[in-house]
Order: structure tokens, then sequence, then C-alpha cells
């Protein structure tokens, strides 16, 4: 095994290269510039992203509020599920 490894290595090594390396630099040099950009958009809109997220917490905090005030001050609903009523399935099956 040992002896095809090396004869197979020796073959790779006197063979061309099946690629051309120019504009390889220059290739690698335009993906660090493109990489650069995308960074510095994104710091850019970086307090764009906390100004969302903060809107929108405020938004559901606030309906959500709204929705816990209304249901306090609405009288509680009597319905064959709810744990108000004593005729709920719960409530039957404790066998008192």
């Amino acid at each position: 095994m040992r002896d095809d490894l090396d004869h197979l290595i020796s073959r790779l090594a006197d063979g061309r290269p099946d690629r051309s390396l120019a504009g390889f630099e220059h290739a690698v040099l335009q993906g660090v510039a493109r990489r650069r950009e995308d960074i510095q958009a994104a710091r850019a809109m970086a307090p764009v992203r906390v100004v969302s997220i903060g809107v929108a917490l405020a938004i559901g905090v606030t309906t959500g509020g709204i929705a816990a005030a209304s249901t306090l001050t609405q009288p509680p609903q009597v319905s064959p599920f709810s744990t108000a009523a004593h005729l709920a399935p719960s409530t039957l099956l404790e066998g008192e």
C-alpha cells in the first residue's frame, strides 16, 4: 500500500497543474475587499437593527399589556372547560 501511495504522489508532482493560477491573487484580494465592505455595511446597519428590535419589543409589550388588562376587567366566562366552573370535567373527576 505504501508503495502505491508513493508512486501516486510522485506522479502528481510530475504532472502539470490542471488550472492556471494567473489572476488567483487578484480574485483573493477582491474577495477580501468585498468582505470588508460587507462588514462596514453591517456596522452601519447595526443601529437600525437595534431600533427595529426595540420598536418590536415595545409593540409586543404594549399589546400584551392591553390584552392582559382587558382580560382582568371582563367578568369570568362560564364554560364547561373553564377552571372557574363547578361543572368543569376536571372538577367532576376529583370525586368529592
